[in-house]
């Protein structure tokens, strides 16, 4: 397991009221006090599991806090420094690792599958990595595949077992002609990744994005890292522990906190890992989701690089995993960035997150 407490230097949660840069902002200064009430009003009870949020500006963090219980267990509370399973959201750490290495010219985006396959089978010919990227490949959610076969989601199953399910599979459809959201496709992308560039997926991670920004993050499936919160079903005021051993990646499994996660965001606007190439790559080509968000309180958008661009030019992304939910969103210049997450379902984690967006840049 890859340690958090890298050596490329941790930020130190700083609490005042929940500010982690406090001389940035006037006592008096009334975006602390409704920060704090978007996060009552999203945990009602501090007793019950709950959620941690963070608003970062041009990658300082001006405002993070929790509220609920990390583990119900022990009354151990979720603060600004509990770490959380960032679920779908480590998509984009994903699709960029895949950017990078085309910027080194090690791939590219038209590449088919079956270059980087052993023994693939005749349809990976016809998808490509932009394919995959983008989720238009038509490939199965390699969970519902695992399921057919029997396997539930408290059996072990890793990487080498959802990949020899995907290429067991065929499409649902033709490569490159809709949308349709895939785990397959990252954990794919993954394989990719480690492919090319000869090294752990995690490691190339931590190489590569984690310890260059500083930033307090480890991809590490099904394990419990230090810090992280406990995840929870809830019903009717009841809460049942939620975990699997499934250790699948590239989909999600990057562990942090809130505050890490929109420190991370900067790069959307500095371009500090991958250049210019990068950032016109997390976009460029992007492909409508049509009406297939709606219901999760996305109009409409276009799926580029692990992340979504709405009509106004800002960027999301959600995150859902055995009891974790997380929202991700970067303001349309970049300036300002806001990461909710939750170790139990909470309905309005996405409207809160739009909350804060506003109150920090309005």
């Amino acid at each position: 397991m890859v340690s958090l407490c890298t050596a490329g230097g941790l930020m130190a949660a700083v609490a005042l009221a929940g500010v982690a840069n406090p001389q940035a902002y006037a006592a008096g200064d009334d975006r602390l006090k409704r920060s704090a009430d978007v996060l009552r009003q999203l945990v009602p009870s501090p007793d019950d599991p709950g959620c941690a949020a963070a608003v970062g500006k041009r990658g300082n963090v001006v405002w993070e806090a929790g509220r609920g219980k990390a583990d119900l267990a022990t009354g151990r509370a979720i603060t600004s420094k509990t770490v959380f399973d960032m679920a779908s959201n480590s998509k984009q750490f994903t699709a960029d690792a895949v950017l990078l290495l085309a910027g080194r010219h090690r791939l590219a985006l038209k590449d088919p599958l079956s270059d980087y396959l052993d023994d693939p089978p005749a349809w990976t010919r016809s998808v490509t990595l932009g394919d995959l990227m983008r989720h238009t490949s038509g490939i199965t959610d390699y969970q519902d595949l695992l399921e057919a076969k029997g396997t539930k989601l408290t059996d072990p199953a890793g990487q080498k077992e959802a990949i020899a399910a995907i290429l067991a599979s065929q499409p649902e459809g033709p490569p490159g002609e809709r949308f349709s959201y895939s785990n397959s496709n990252y954990v794919l992308l993954a394989h990719v990744v480690e492919r090319v560039s000869g090294k752990p997926f995690p490691a190339f991670l931590q190489q590569e994005f984690f310890t260059p920004l500083h930033l307090r993050m480890v991809l590490s499936p099904a394990v419990d890292v230090p810090g992280k919160a406990k995840s929870y079903d809830g019903e009717d005021g009841s809460f049942t522990p939620n975990s699997s051993p499934w250790k699948q990646y590239g989909d999600g499994s990057v562990q942090t906190t809130p505050g890490e996660f929109v420190r991370w965001a900067d790069n959307y606007r500095t371009g500090r890992i991958g250049g210019t190439q990068l950032l016109t790559g997390v976009t460029e080509g992007a492909v409508s989701v049509g009406d297939v968000l709606r219901g999760r309180g996305i109009e409409e958008g276009r799926y580029g690089a692990g992340i979504l661009l709405l009509p106004d030019k800002s960027l999301v992304h959600r995150g859902d995993w055995e009891g974790f939910h997380s929202t991700f969103k970067v303001s349309p210049d970049r300036n300002t960035a806001v990461t909710v997450v939750c170790n139990v379902d909470s309905p309005d984690h996405f409207r809160a997150a739009n909350q804060l967006l506003d109150i920090w840049t309005k």
